[in-house]
């Protein structure tokens, strides 16, 4: 199983000398098809793919109390599990933050094409230019125009939607 870390400090020390890397950041709170479509994008970019885990205290602070379903320890070994996957760290700051950029500064780094908040994606673009230059910032493009999310798959649950 992949090493899990506990801060961006501990994941830079362990990556290989010489290896390029991405990161991604997120809550992988239910594992679905959108996150697997990710992360095989994203481990195809670079010669390996860490994963910056948001913390259960993090994911609170910006879903709601409710949130996460899966604790992160859990939510870390199930991410770390996954073979395209290389490292997991668990982060109470966000992987977009420039504190972790500053240490961190990966190679690539991956967004979904949300662009329904365009202000936290235009900090995110600035922290990157401030702190790590050379990342390359990619895009992934929708995996299907079915709508696919964690938070849709608990209104269906909580609906008594089949699938």
């Amino acid at each position: 199983m992949t090493n899990i870390f506990y801060n961006s400090k501990e994941i830079k020390d362990a990556l290989p000398k010489g290896k390029t890397f991405t990161l991604v950041g997120g809550s992988f709170d239910l594992i679905h098809v959108g996150h697997l479509f990710l992360l095989e994008y994203a481990s195809l970019l670079e010669d390996i793919l860490v994963i910056a885990l948001l913390s259960d205290s993090y994911i609170k602070k910006y879903k709601n109390q409710t949130r996460p379903i899966i604790n992160e320890r859990q939510r870390a070994k199930m991410v770390a599990s996954i073979k395209f996957v290389d490292f997991v760290y668990i982060t109470d700051i966000s992987p977009s933050s420039i504190e972790t950029l500053e240490i961190l500064k990966p190679d690539s780094v991956v967004f979904g094409q949300d662009f329904e908040n365009k202000k936290k994606i235009d900090i995110r673009l600035k922290n990157i230019k401030i702190s790590s230059s050379r990342t390359e910032v990619h895009f992934l493009p929708r995996f299907t125009k079915e709508e696919i999310s964690t938070s849709l798959i608990i209104k269906k649950i909580k609906s008594d939607v089949i699938f």
